[in-house]
């Protein structure tokens, strides 16, 4: 790997380590800050299924206009959402307790979240039409460890000190984003000329949505699945406080389970370019839907911390394998004039998930137990797998 090259891919990791520190900020400890400013479950619900829906409605719109710059937006877009979310989490911490527009900020928080995920990933493609070869797994790998690190510093921060650290902390790792995707400017403007030239000779120009659909059914189906896979998923991610303290644990556990579960990513992260080798894509992925619910099943039958723990191990076998093989399989049946689109809308799908499972686990737990929740969860993740198992397309 060549000096250039290998630079690249450390600030490309960088990028992926403090969006992912993000995520965990945001999607870890939303419930636990907004309860600290008075917000029941059922309103944290409403939030998150309202930033999920602004999100599901940005990133298709979003990914069009990048895929008709030819991608040169990208870095962009991906500035301007660094910097308006940092105003936005200062705009929190002066706000009072549960009003409308400490609401309506969240939501916004929320969406631009959701948007960065699917734009992260499509840089790693960019990043490659410049001639350099970008390790998007090892990245990753980089992301999970941040993600996990945050998740155990912030949970004894907001133990020992005060939920306010959640917003501070978001407003540090924005900045901090914002810088990152400078570090690509000079590169970036080296290939210009070479990146316009590619343009103006590519005729062939991005579907819209509804030509998509058409000329993508199994994805769609794939997709369809993704969402009710994904519900499941985001109930856990987005209340997993009310799981831990069902079975006794508090905030600084909730910090040491996710980091934990996170952690149990890497290695398959680090080690998915070999499984590759061995394994097709498809293959993995099917494997990995199928883990998906078992892991689920598992932590609806935990009785304590210890026993949850154990239900983590299997995120190795699920969501570690998905994401890597989820973007390989979209770079394999999507055409490449699509290439934004289809990722995006993997995320979309995935958002629209945490949609339904933001106002129905809200709701769930505001009116019934953890359990039924989680049993609820269940059974939709069982159907989504099933869904997923017969979509998902044999790839080379």
């Amino acid at each position: 790997m060549k000096n250039s090259e290998k630079k690249l891919n450390i600030d490309y990791a960088a990028l992926q380590a403090v969006y992912w520190t993000l995520s965990g900020v945001i999607f870890c400890f939303t419930t636990v800050f907004l309860q600290f400013k008075g917000y029941s479950n059922y309103e944290i619900g409403i939030i998150f299924a309202l930033g999920n829906i602004f999100g599901f409605v940005l990133q298709p719109l979003i990914a069009g206009y990048i895929d008709r710059s030819g991608r040169k937006s990208l870095l962009g877009c991906i500035r301007i959402t660094a910097a308006l979310s940092l105003l936005l989490m200062l705009a929190v911490l002066m706000l009072p307790k549960n009003c409308l527009p400490l609401t309506a900020a969240y939501v916004i928080l929320l969406a631009g979240n959701t948007l960065l995920q699917p734009l992260c990933i499509s840089l790693s493609f960019y990043l490659e039409s410049w001639g350099c070869r970008i390790n998007f797994s090892m990245a990753r790998a980089v992301g999970s460890l941040a993600y996990s690190l945050c998740t155990v510093v912030l949970g004894m921060l907001v133990q020992s000190v005060s939920a306010n650290s959640v917003p501070i902390a978001y407003i540090v790792f924005s900045f901090i984003l914002g810088l990152i995707t400078l570090l690509f400017s000079a590169k970036e403007r080296k290939h210009r000329a070479v990146l316009e030239t590619a343009s103006a000779g590519d005729v062939e120009k991005p579907s819209g949505i509804v030509e998509f659909i058409r000329e993508n059914r199994r994805f769609t189906l794939f997709l369809a699945g993704t969402a009710l896979l994904f519900f499941t998923h985001s109930i856990i991610g987005n209340f997993m406080i009310e799981f831990i303290r069902n079975i006794g644990g508090d905030s600084a556990d909730l910090g040491n389970v996710l980091a934990f579960m996170t952690l149990t990513e890497v290695p398959v992260m680090l080690l998915f370019s070999r499984l590759t080798r061995r394994f097709r894509c498809s293959s993995l992925l099917r494997f990995a839907v199928v883990m998906f619910t078992v892991k689920e099943l598992l932590i609806y039958l935990a009785p304590s911390i210890a026993v949850l723990y154990a239900a983590e191990l299997l995120q190795a076998f699920s969501f570690a394998i998905f994401v890597p093989a989820s973007v390989r399989y979209v770079d394999e049946v999507v055409v490449k004039r699509n290439a934004v689109k289809g990722q995006a809308f993997v995320t979309t799908m995935i958002t629209l998930g945490s949609i339904f499972a933001s106002y129905i686990g809200g709701f769930l737990l505001d009116n019934s137990s953890p359990s039924f929740t989680l049993l609820t969860g269940v059974i939709v993740s069982a159907v989504g797998t099933l869904v997923m198992l017969l979509a998902i397309q044999k790839t080379k």
